[in-house]
């Protein structure tokens, strides 16, 4: 027999991957049940963090059990874009760099730079994702950016836009002043912050409010039709003295919206700078007017104040408005204040242009395919945030005034008239050749192309693409519970929308990994762990297991590394346990005996307990429970009781026979244990079948 190294060398496991690829092991091979994952792109920021480890160390734990039962499993591996994100970090870059801004450089030199930055990142991201063990067919890689993904989103728009599902409408949006973009309402974090309540005559009406720098804005005085304090007013005009000195009239109306118990229970409304406002607008055909510009700052309306960053204007316009008497009294209120989740910047709600998807009209059937079961979600309690989002879900602002990023297949004539076409030339038909066209200047929404990411990497708008048909819907979407509502549910509007069915069948959320106080990870709190730092450290193995063990379906987990520590220990317990028995045996056929004795029936009776368990947490998605069963039936079970109960027999028996039949038990018990083990091992265990039993 040859000899068996002593310990498992975990640096050989990119030497392992390689033959795995090279051999064809992950490409589905036609035969068998189809299971199809499309694994969630990691966005080209940069490396990939502790929670990408999570997602596809779950993904390729989840491919090896399908493969096992017979499946013909796609895993199909991509990268997205990540527009706001990645143009935001090249700007940083070329300004460090070049000491120039985007616009000094030009959008030709500056999609240059995002190029350079896709093409140094893009690679590394590969490498990182096959050191997780990940067994994808690279063979069907896809980026949301490439020829493919761009003809699949150009078409999707052009269909959408067909259909009456997305139109070009003068809206309020939450604009971002740093990034320079509308952002949608899931990428609006709220802080709590301190501020304070001012209360404002407006005529014979004292109102409260946490805004008065946007009063040069407001267009009516709201108030609820129920309330009697107020009744006279409503239908009339009120004169108001601005902090200019300007005099204007506005109306008094009354509106169910209104909350009589805030303030004075009089509001002012500014339709172009907040949202409840905007909608008291609309139901009651007031004119919005502009108070705050793209870049945070107060316009030629409001006169001397013109030109001040709106949060300084603040207790400018106060201070002016107490020495007109005008300002009754302040007080310490705490304000919800929105920011971008990407920038930081305090978001100015904000009238503008943009386009728009009717979200709004396909959420009956998005909560439909989730009610009925057609779509299960692991774990079920996430079906409630599902709903309450979709049910309070307004129409989707889906351009972005970025360079970065797909562009809008949308042209212009003169008169402003709209032409949505794949192409100038096919605008150009449909306008007249006499007609002057110009280009939309925006790009899409990053979640826009990834809403797609289901059915267009399968080969989408082919509708005969092979593995559309084999693939989709697909079986698992697996990812995590913060990206519910900007990717999960629009996914499922888009696939509904384009495809008349849902993208996948069942989706597995995992939750967040913290930090072992229970803190979320960021560089800035030093907290944070390099996946990569770890496997090189203490090999694949160890560290897929150390993200999946313990670890409930949805639920947050604290880690340090001492978990990491616990499986790179019980890697050393399989390969030692493993040696011992291949020594042992010593090439004796593993084979289960006719006749068992008490303690090995014992033992084959758990095992058989431990294979239907692990069946059972598998089809559930409960991996950590799985592989914390498997690790202490190895571990106590087979090592410490098995093993050391056949050593004795072979030990001190003179049957020559007993000896040899104890010998291909312990052949056979851990034969029968390592394909179990090699869904979340997969080096650990394809290196002792190569330096143990071949």
């Amino acid at each position: 027999m040859k000899e068996i190294p002593t310990r498992y060398d975990h640096t050989t496991e990119p030497v392992t991957y390689d033959e795995w690829e090279k051999s064809g092991q992950f490409s589905p091979k036609g035969k068998g049940e189809p299971f199809s994952m499309i694994m969630p792109p990691p966005n080209v920021t940069g490396d990939l963090h502790l929670g990408h480890g999570l997602t596809y160390a779950v993904h390729d734990t989840i491919a090896r059990y399908q493969r096992r039962l017979g499946k013909d499993v796609l895993i199909l591996p991509g990268a997205d874009h990540a527009a706001i994100a990645v143009q935001a970090l090249v700007e940083k870059k070329v300004q460090k760099e070049q000491g120039m801004s985007r616009t000094q450089l030009g959008k030709e030199k500056f999609l240059e730079e995002v190029w350079k930055w896709i093409e140094y990142y893009m690679p590394r991201m590969k490498v990182s994702l096959r050191r997780f063990g990940l067994s994808a067919d690279w063979t069907k890689f896809r980026f949301t950016m490439d020829e493919h993904s761009q003809n699949a989103v150009q078409t999707a728009f052009i269909e959408l836009y067909k259909k009456d599902l997305i139109y070009r409408g003068n809206y309020l949006v939450n604009w971002d002043p740093k990034l320079q973009t509308a952002i949608s309402d899931d990428e609006v974090v709220y802080q709590e912050v301190p501020g304070k309540l001012y209360w404002i005559k407006y005529g014979p009406i004292t109102l409260a409010t946490v805004r008065p720098e946007t009063k040069f804005g407001d267009t009516a005085i709201a108030v609820h039709p129920e309330d009697h304090r107020y009744i006279k007013y409503v239908g009339t005009e009120i004169e108001v003295t601005l902090a200019t000195g300007e005099k204007k009239k506005i109306p008094v109306v009354a509106d169910e919206a209104v909350d009589p118990e805030f303030g004075t229970g009089a509001v002012k409304v500014t339709p172009a700078h907040d949202p409840a406002d905007f909608e008291i607008a609309k139901r009651h055909n007031l004119p919005a007017i502009e108070v705050i510009d793209q870049y945070g700052k107060l316009t030629a309306v409001a006169g001397e104040f013109a030109g001040l960053k709106a949060s300084d204007a603040r207790e400018i316009v106060a201070k002016k408005l107490e020495e007109m008497g005008l300002l009754e009294k302040t007080e310490d209120y705490a304000i919800r204040q929105p920011i971008s989740e990407r920038s930081g910047a305090v978001i100015e709600p904000r009238l503008s242009t943009q386009w728009f998807m009717k979200t709004t009209e396909l959420k009956k059937e998005a909560l439909a395919a989730v009610r009925s079961g057609k779509i299960t979600f692991f774990p079920k309690s996430i079906e409630k945030t599902y709903e309450h989002w979709l049910s309070n879900l307004h129409d989707w602002c889906i351009s972005r005034q970025l360079w970065w990023g797909h562009e809008i297949p949308a042209y212009y004539d003169e008169s402003g008239k709209i032409y949505v076409a794949e192409s100038l030339d096919a605008a150009q038909k449909l306008a007249g050749a006499t007609a002057k066209l110009t280009k939309d200047p925006d790009v899409l929404d990053t979640w826009f192309s990834s809403g797609l990411w289901p059915f267009s990497t399968l080969g989408w708008p082919n509708a005969e693409a092979p593995d559309l048909k084999r693939y989709f819907p697909t079986s698992l979407l697996e990812t995590g519970t913060d990206i519910l509502f900007f990717w999960v549910a629009r996914m499922i509007i888009l696939s509904l929308a384009l495809q008349k069915d849902v993208p996948f069948k069942q989706v597995y959320f995992h939750g967040l990994i913290l930090d072992e106080d229970g803190k979320k990870m960021s560089k800035s709190k030093g907290n944070v762990l390099d996946p990569l730092i770890l496997i090189d450290k203490y090999g694949a193995d160890a560290f897929r297991m150390s993200v999946i063990g313990g670890n409930s379906v949805g639920q947050p987990q604290r880690y340090s590394e001492q978990k990491i520590i616990k499986y790179r220990n019980f890697v050393t317990k399989v390969w030692n346990a493993a040696r011992f028995v291949a020594i042992t045996a010593d090439n004796t056929k593993p084979v289960k005996p006719t006749k068992l004795d008490r303690t090995e029936t014992e033992f084959c009776q758990k095992l058989e307990r431990l294979t239907q368990n692990n069946q059972k947490f598998f089809t559930n998605y409960q991996l950590g429970v799985a592989l914390e069963e498997l690790y202490e039936f190895f571990w106590h079970e087979f090592a410490d009781k098995l093993i050391e109960y056949e050593k004795k027999v072979i030990q001190e028996t003179t049957d020559v026979e007993r000896a040899k039949e104890a010998k291909a038990f312990l052949s056979w018990a851990l034969q029968e244990q390592l394909p179990l083990l090699s869904d979340f091992a997969p080096f650990l265990v394809d290196r002792i079948k190569k330096e143990m039993f071949q």
